[in-house]
């Protein structure tokens, strides 16, 4: 069995840390492209509102760890602004600390514009609002992301309150965000919604 080196482990989480919260200051100071899967953890997501365009609900899978794949809501949304948005994760084993929770904030209303935003989610808790709704329809007719046959819907328009969302993967093409703040700290009184 191998020998673990704290010094090493230490060095490359504060590496990444910064890197997050880096990007965190280029998301604040104008937009990009952001991917966020992490390594087959779930994370917590709330928003007080969302209005968004284009917007797709549809059934697939997502692959958690090596050995554990898991059902997922994809919502696609063309276009959308949130207000109060919070993303959070609970980092179970950090050297030399333990239990911590990453969080990032943006806070205000309309504080997020994002384009061509998918989220991978296997529980919702909220309010939804659809306008011009097809349920049921072939979900790879409205985006190439779902398999063809997919079972989906589709809303020209949608508002949305989201208590707590826990998702598995978040991609966007163009995000930008004011008002922001990452933190991290010991225990889970940092994530979202507590």
């Amino acid at each position: 069995m191998g020998k673990f080196n704290w010094k090493k482990t230490a060095v490359a989480l504060t590496a990444g840390l910064a890197a997050f919260g880096a990007t965190g200051v280029a998301v604040a100071q104008g937009g990009l492209t952001a991917n966020l899967a992490l390594s087959g953890t779930l994370f917590k997501v709330s928003m007080t509102h969302l209005d968004g365009e284009d917007f797709a609900l549809f059934v697939d899978s997502e692959q958690m760890q090596e050995d554990n794949t898991i059902p997922v809501a994809r919502l696609k949304f063309g276009h959308a602004y949130a207000s109060n948005l919070c993303l959070s994760a609970s980092l179970p084993d950090l050297p030399m600390v333990g239990e911590g929770t990453l969080a990032l904030r943006a806070n205000g209303d309309q504080s997020v514009e994002v384009r061509n935003l998918l989220v991978g989610a296997n529980d919702i808790k909220g309010a939804l609002q659809l306008t011009d709704a097809n349920v049921g329809i072939d979900a790879n007719q409205v985006t190439p992301k779902a398999a063809p046959g997919t079972w989906g819907l589709h809303s020209s328009k949608v508002s949305l309150s989201a208590d707590d969302i826990t998702t598995t993967s978040i991609g966007v093409e163009y995000l930008s965000a004011s008002g922001v703040g990452v933190t991290v700290e010991r225990g889970r009184e940092n994530a979202c919604g507590l």
